[in-house]
């Protein structure tokens, strides 16, 4: 295509600086740039006047500075005046349809339909099914409402069609007038291209190469509908547009394979510089991309990969990352797909999962301006919102516009929102920002949309998603009218989508080295292949699928890792273990590898997210209370651990199951803890000690100690009496040696005496308060050493490798996933 428009100029004889080009795309007139900046280079030169089709005339002021009736605007005012229908009910309901009707009417706008001027209630009369008469009388209504509020404004849709058509004046201003690569299958655009054609300074360079039978040009589905239907316009036949050859390529097969001639075709059907390379699944289809493309890139190529989806650019750019490959990813993707969008998405979300007022307080604070609001959320929240985002990125602030803008026509309207309505308004204002990456012209691979691609060229293209509903997409599906009202008034059949994306891939199958590609698996289930590659393989082109079988093993052996048989045996480090806890200690004993990977590797077991609130929590929460409670009596500890409780569940509701249950408990915790004031009121809580034993220095937390004893709270199993005698529960006694030795800042009055040791038990239906015998106190201590003195010989001293040991206790069977026990 650019060639040809280079060939057009050149041959006009007019100098490039008085030329007018009409292009499809801005892409498009960048590439135009390059392309007269290469071919002239070693002189200056002044460009032609390049206008992406859609981009106003500069210098009518009164088209430039139009006002426009926003189409977040006309979501906002619709969205307030459908919730009010009681078949809808709520406003976040109602915002759906507003934006289906926005599209609908614009969808109307576009292709010159004036709804204002159409009775939808007799049009869709009792013929029709009863939601489309309903839908009808909604049309009537909105589209008589719409133009008061608007007060004269017009929508977008009617300001880019004014300003394509605000072109057709200044085309004789001008020597040649060039629109090269549109096929004029919007009205707006038709037009222009109707004036320029009409004009003898004009000239049309369509896509393809329209050559075929006449009654299949009329058909919705074939690639030339829209441009025959132009010619049409302005009376010029098929046969009689001029081709511009540069060379041998399929087009002439594609024209046949595309059309519904059944003769014979005695052209040649060779596709070899197609290559058909069918995958099992969506992510070996962009891993095999990646391959193509690294591949290219070592014969020192150009690629350009077409993907017709947004989630199917996600996946390439993530093999692409896998690869180590760079690419231009400039072409427009959906806002709500950033990082800052999905952030403050997700964190509504969770706020909502839980039940949490966050949001209502900080709208409330805002005084009921969501921009506002927005705003203090990221200020006080920023570090937890996942996933992160530059706050400062220009992507960011596309995102914060929109929602300022529509914060603005919320106020302006009065809509209040609740949690839920304003997660699905941020999410549909986000999802109305194209953000574009900046182009990155020194990518050699770049990756676009199939609109994007027009006129583009590259040494390899790659057309990705080649599955039918996929490449082509289905065409729009007006939800508002039956489809024979649709076709009565004039509005264009869904298949034209159908007709435009088979140019487009006819045209990109051109190329010199050309790759289709498709999954046989979408989501779990089988795919049909593209309606394309169906039409070139009943017509026997010749494809090329001997490059699949390497390109797919080179992505299958990246998987393929060389076997490294594990090691089982028991890890056996240099020992290093500086101070050592009581708590650590009992793992050692019981099982060793526990011990090494907590206090050794000093990894520690992270909350699993998935799980609720268990015993740990229940445990955790007991012990703050009593630690920190100055006042004993039972209803001050009760009312405590309720307030504790309800913040752990993030619940305020009392009726939660979970909370009744520890309520329960809580009860009868808190008449122990009553009667056992006075012992709680001298003891002192959570207080740190430490003892030599061997060289090694033992320490402890213990939960409470006093002059003459010491206590462990116990809301789960407490140790028994064999375990304390034989010192394989070292903790408490150990705690009780470290007192009698002076470990603790509470000093003993009588060293001499053996402290006391006592449980407070607070298992479900066993409260109760355990003294130890004191006669036993002595030799649970000793026991407790000795054990102690045991195990350092072994492994600080003699190096024992720390093997995993079966048990019972949870709390040995934090790191079974470590220590590959199930291996």
């Amino acid at each position: 295509m650019l060639d040809a428009l280079d060939k057009i100029i050149s041959e006009s004889g007019v100098a490039l600086s008085d030329c007018l080009v009409f292009l499809p795309s801005r892409r498009a007139v960048r590439a135009a740039e390059k392309m007269f900046v290469e071919k002239n280079s070693g002189r200056a030169i002044i460009l032609p006047r390049l206008v992406a089709l859609g981009e106003g005339v500069d210098d009518l002021d009164e088209i430039q500075d139009a006002d426009v009736f926003s189409n977040m605007e006309r979501v906002v005012v619709l969205a307030k005046m459908l919730s009010a229908d009681a078949n809808i009910g709520n406003i976040s309901t109602a915002l759906q349809i507003a934006r289906d009707f926005v599209r609908c009417q614009d969808y109307l706008e576009n292709e010159g339909v004036s709804s204002q001027d159409i009775n939808w209630e007799s049009l869709v009369d009792e013929k029709y099914a009863e939601h489309f008469q309903s839908k009808a009388k909604l049309l009537n209504i909105l589209t008589n409402v719409l133009p008061k509020i608007a007060g004269g404004r017009m929508t977008a849709a009617a300001k880019r069609n004014m300003d394509v058509r605000a072109w057709i004046p200044e085309i004789e201003k001008y020597p040649l007038v060039v629109v090269c690569g549109s096929t004029a299958s919007v009205p707006a655009t038709a037009d222009l291209m109707v004036a320029v054609a009409s004009s003898k300074n004009g000239r049309i360079i369509l896509p393809g190469k329209i050559d075929g039978r006449i009654s299949d040009f009329g058909l919705n589905t074939n690639p030339y509908n829209a441009e025959y239907k132009f010619l049409s316009r302005v009376g010029v036949a098929p046969t009689d547009v001029i081709k511009i050859d540069f060379g041998k390529s399929g087009i002439d097969f594609m024209n046949y394979a595309f059309g519904n001639d059944t003769a014979a075709y005695s052209g040649d059907k060779d596709l070899e510089n197609c290559h058909l390379v069918c995958c099992d699944t969506e992510s070996i289809e962009a891993a095999a991309v990646a391959e193509i493309c690294k591949s290219a890139l070592k014969k020192n190529k150009t690629v350009m990969v077409i993907t017709p989806d947004a989630a199917g650019n996600q996946r390439i750019e993530s093999a692409f990352l896998d690869y180590g490959l760079v690419a231009d990813f400039s072409g427009a993707k959906s806002g709500a797909s950033c990082a800052a969008a999905r952030a403050i998405l997700n964190l509504l979300d969770s706020w909502m999962e839980s039940g949490s007022g966050n949001f209502d307080r900080y709208y409330t604070i805002a005084n009921f301006d969501l921009f506002d609001t927005v705003a203090q959320i990221i200020s006080e929240n920023i570090d937890f919102m996942q996933p992160e985002f530059d706050i400062d990125s220009v992507e960011s602030g596309q995102i914060w516009l929109a929602i300022k803008n529509l914060s603005e026509f919320l106020t302006r309207y009065d809509i209040k929102l609740s949690c839920a309505d304003a997660r699905a308004f941020i999410a549909d204002a986000a999802a109305t920002v194209a953000v574009r990456d900046v182009p990155n012209d020194n990518a050699k691979i770049v990756v676009l949309g199939t609109i994007e691609a027009r006129m583009q060229t590259a040494d390899v293209v790659i057309l990705t998603g080649l599955n039918d509903g996929m490449f082509p997409a289905r065409g729009y599906e007006n939800a508002w009218l039956p489809a024979r009202v649709a076709d009565e008034i004039g509005l264009p059949s869904p298949d034209r989508k159908v007709s435009l994306m088979s140019l487009d891939f006819m045209n990109l199958s051109c190329c010199d080295e050309v790759y289709w590609l498709r999954s046989l698996n979408s989501g779990g289930t089988k795919t049909l292949e593209s309606r394309f590659l169906s039409r070139v393989m009943a017509r026997g082109g010749n494809i090329n699928e001997n490059a699949a079988k390497k390109i797919l093993g080179n992505v299958l052996a990246r998987d393929v890792v060389a076997e490294n048989p594990l090691d089982s045996s028991a890890p056996n480090p240099i020992a290093k273990w500086g101070d050592v806890y009581v708590t650590e200690l009992e793992k050692l004993i019981h099982n060793p590898y526990v011990f090494y990977v907590s206090h050794i590797l000093r990894l520690k077991k992270n909350k699993d997210w998935w799980m609720g609130v268990d015993a740990r929590v229940f445990g955790d929460l007991v012990h703050s209370v009593i630690e920190h409670a100055r006042d004993f009596s039972a209803p001050v500890i009760l009312a405590e651990m309720d307030r504790a409780a309800r913040e752990a569940l993030h619940s305020t509701n009392t009726e939660n199951l979970m909370f009744r249950f520890w309520h329960k408990r809580f009860i009868e915790i808190a008449k122990l803890v009553q009667d056992n004031s006075e012992l709680l009121k001298k003891s002192v809580p959570e207080i740190g000690g430490h003892v030599i034993i061997d060289g090694v220095r033992v320490c402890a937390r213990a939960d409470r100690v006093w002059d003459g004893g010491v206590m462990d709270i116990k809301t789960g199993d407490m140790p028994t009496k064999s375990q304390l005698q034989d010192g394989m529960m070292p903790q408490l006694p150990l705690e009780a040696y470290m007192l009698k030795s002076g470990g603790f800042n509470v000093k003993m009055a009588d060293p001499s005496k053996t402290p006391d040791m006592v449980f407070m038990y607070l298992k479900n239906s066993k409260e109760n308060m355990y003294w130890i015998a004191p006669e036993d106190v002595a030799g649970m201590m000793d026991a407790a050493i000795k054990k102690t003195k045991e195990v350092i010989d072994m492994f600080a001293v003699g190096n024992a490798p720390y093997e995993y040991r079966k048990s019972n206790g949870p709390k040995y069977k934090d790191f079974d996933d470590l220590a590959r026990v199930d291996d």
